[in-house]
């Protein structure tokens, strides 16, 4: 009697999730193999490229292109630790090196500079090391770099 308890309970648990196996999804690691599959599932049209044996994933938003960059990789140039997102502005006259600081000072998320060239420049960094990050939580910090650059365009070109 005590064994078919025990049953009844363990088919209890299996028929209520109780004993469910932890979801299958995979996380989200600097493979942009997996980013550019995750991106184009979310909307984006992400394609993969390189450039000197260094790959680099290109999407679109809202009409700038941006790149997405590995880092941290081995000598084979896999098993990446982080991801950084890339976009450079090419205004018809660039913020001030003073106005670039101001803006970096007001706006947490994302890292402004003037680049080699004087262009405006925004980057964003992912830490994907140590298992990455699930899907919704990647598409969230996504989010978070979609608004990032809306913000950055608009004080690059005028609406300072």
């Amino acid at each position: 009697m005590r064994t078919s308890g025990r049953t009844a309970i363990i088919a209890l648990a299996a028929m209520f999730g109780l004993n469910a196996q932890p979801s299958q999804a995979s996380n989200i690691v600097a493979d942009l193999d997996q980013v550019a599959m995750v991106m184009k599932k979310a909307g984006y049209q992400a394609e993969l490229g390189s450039n000197l044996g260094e790959r680099f994933l290109t999407a679109e938003l809202d009409g700038y292109k941006f790149m997405v960059l590995p880092y941290g990789c081995d000598d084979t140039k896999r098993n990446c630790k982080s991801l950084q997102f890339f976009i450079a502005f090419n205004p018809e006259s660039s913020p001030s090196l003073e106005a670039i600081n101001a803006y970096a000072r007001e706006n947490r998320w994302g890292r402004v500079y003037l680049d080699k060239d004087g262009d405006p420049a925004l980057e964003f960094d992912l830490d994907l090391e140590k298992g990455g990050m699930s899907e919704d939580l990647f598409l969230d910090n996504v989010a978070y770099w979609e608004a990032i650059v809306q913000a950055y365009a608009k004080f690059v070109f005028g609406e300072r």
